[in-house]
């Protein structure tokens, strides 16, 4: 004679645990999150013209490459093109009209931004990186696709 095996409400909640794991990992699953892969109006390489940063640097036109998947490199004053030798690199993360950086090697907070892309110009607003004043005015303006 077979015996039935009654799950009950523990075999349940263990099923429906799992579910919401397998649902959360895979992409576009239901707990996916908030934040989402960089906009693809935000990547490129982009120029604007910084003053001098109270770290040292002088006044310029920085380069700034944002990848889609989500890393930002910055190229100082001189720098021709988006391939060449970087100064730092960093995160970045998009939700919504947010963007935030991550922590860069004078900073080690993340900085959070508004932005907004339109032809060929990124607008950036520091929302919330009071406590990093270099990488708020380094980032904070109107940038150009080059």
């Amino acid at each position: 004679m077979k015996r039935r095996r009654h799950v009950g409400a523990r075999g349940a909640v263990v099923v429906g645990t799992l579910a919401i794991t397998l649902a959360a990992a895979l992409p576009g699953g239901a707990a996916s999150g908030s934040t989402s892969a960089v906009p693809r109006t935000m990547v490129g390489c982009w120029s604007r013209h910084v003053p001098a940063l109270p770290v040292g640097t002088s006044a310029g036109v920085w380069l700034m490459k944002i990848t889609p998947a989500g890393q930002l490199v910055a190229y100082t004053p001189g720098t021709k093109s988006c391939g060449a030798y970087s100064d730092f690199t960093a995160t970045v993360s998009v939700a919504g009209s947010r963007l935030t950086i991550g922590s860069v090697p004078i900073c080690a907070t993340k900085g959070v931004y508004t932005w907004k892309a339109a032809a060929r110009r990124l607008t950036l607003h520091a929302t919330s990186d009071k406590s990093c004043s270099p990488r708020m005015l380094l980032f904070t303006g109107v940038w150009t696709k080059t």
